[in-house]
């Protein structure tokens, strides 16, 4: 399938054309120029200091109802998304047990949807979940790649199988995330397929849309990785995409993906995958201790834990930029881009549980958001949903972890996280 997306400059291949070394060199020119930008043919550049424009904020958040405790009724399994309907309920899936609850914007359980199975309307193991505009809910199913769809009463409403091309083949395709704005569907995933040499296999990343008989048509982000089958060495820098999880689909059906582990880096794309904007700021990744590279070794070769050998693992010496276990980015209805990094739940600021960057749509760097709780955001989630709402999960990270390992992993990012937990909260600003 060819790539319809167009690719701009790029400075790691030396191809940095003048009037993006003209932007680099004012850019750093120090830190009160705030942001710069400028054009290069249909494609601006936002290049941002370590510094928002409106400084820091600060808001809190104040419980309105929870449920996953022991008297609520409801006791989840592993919590890995929630989303919200224009109604304001709230869809909450458990990829343990494979389903959704639905609850009112008062607490009031309303609905499940879905079930474990083979058959319409059931699906083994979610991955993700979303929302349509035309009142369909979508599951994301991790292997064989598919979605799985009901109505909001939770009908059986159809399948999209990704089964990628080149399965025929002695290949496989698996899909982990799925990115809407309610009309454009848009999923996430790799295809691998037997490699031209011997013992090899050759690895296609995908953040792309699909016709609904399952056939690629949009890429918004690629990645070709090649493995070799006989002396496996799983390489964070080439092998973790980080567009399976950090991308948003957002106002006019433009596409927001963080395509770098390493580099504060987003790129914005218009519907047909062309590129429109880029937005990047000054930032200083957060280095590892060798117990965070140990952890990290230990969750790589979790996963692939079912092999006859154990796997080589090069862990990078510092954490991506953008926290893909929290979806660290996300774009809101206003056009909005609220990111999460690592030092934004490693070193978050004032004493809050998380602190978000915030960019506006033209992708100047506006300010940071302190967002203050009792929870622990390395490990549970903040999700602000709208202007006046948010939802923490509790044990969300690990949720995600536990999806791809099994449950194997002998370290927990938090030895004393609490029971999972979905805590709806007004957002309180002093």
């Amino acid at each position: 399938m060819p790539r319809t997306a167009t690719s701009a400059c790029r400075r790691g291949d030396g191809l940095v054309t003048f009037p993006v070394i003209l932007l680099l060199a004012a850019s750093c020119a120090g830190s009160a120029l705030g942001a710069v930008t400028a054009g290069m043919g249909d494609v601006t550049y936002v290049r941002n200091s370590d510094d928002p424009r409106d400084g820091t904020s600060d808001v809190g958040l104040e419980e309105l109802w929870r449920v996953g405790d022991e008297g609520s009724g409801f006791l989840f399994g592993m919590i890995s998304q929630v989303r919200e309907d224009a109604e304001g309920n709230i869809y909450v899936m458990d990829a343990q047990l494979s389903d959704v609850h639905v609850f009112s914007p008062g607490g009031e359980h309303l609905r499940t949807l879905f079930r474990e199975g083979e058959g319409p309307g059931e699906i083994r193991g979610p991955r993700d979940l979303v929302l349509l505009d035309d009142g369909r809910v979508g599951l994301v199913q991790e292997m064989p790649g598919k979605l799985v769809f009901v109505d909001r009463l939770g009908n059986p409403a159809g399948e999209l199988r990704i089964d990628g091309e080149g399965t025929s083949h002695g290949g496989f395709c698996q899909t982990f995330s799925a990115f809407t704005d309610g009309e454009q569907l848009l999923v996430a995933g790799f295809l691998q397929r037997p490699g031209d040499g011997a013992g090899t296999m050759a690895q296609t990343s995908f953040l792309s849309s699909f016709a609904p008989d399952g056939t690629r048509l949009v890429d918004f982000a690629t990645r070709e990785n090649t493995i070799s089958l006989a002396d496996f060495v799983f390489e964070e820098a080439k092998l973790l995409t980080p567009f399976w999880w950090n991308a948003a689909v957002g106002p006019n059906g433009l596409v927001y993906v963080a395509p770098d582990l390493q580099r504060y880096r987003l790129e914005v794309r218009a519907p047909d995958g062309r590129l429109v904007r880029v937005i990047e700021r000054d930032y200083e990744p957060w280095r590892r201790s060798e117990a965070d590279k140990a952890w990290f070794v230990d969750m790589v070769r979790s996963i692939y834990s079912g092999l006859p050998f154990e796997i080589g693992v090069e862990p990078l010496e510092t954490e991506p930029v953008i926290v893909y276990l929290h979806r660290g980015l996300r774009v809101r209805p206003d056009g909005s881009i609220w990111v999460l990094t690592t030092r934004g739940i490693r070193s978050p600021e004032a004493g809050a549980m998380a602190t978000f960057d915030v960019f506006g749509p033209d992708g100047v760097y506006l300010r940071r958001v302190n967002v203050h709780g009792r929870w622990n955001g390395l490990t549970d989630a903040v999700l602000l949903i709208d202007d006046d709402h948010a939802v923490v999960v509790t044990g969300f990270a690990d949720a995600m972890i536990a999806q791809f390992t099994g449950g194997n992993m002998t370290v927990d990012l938090d030895d004393e996280a609490d029971s999972v937990e979905v805590i709806y909260c007004r957002v309180r600003r002093d």
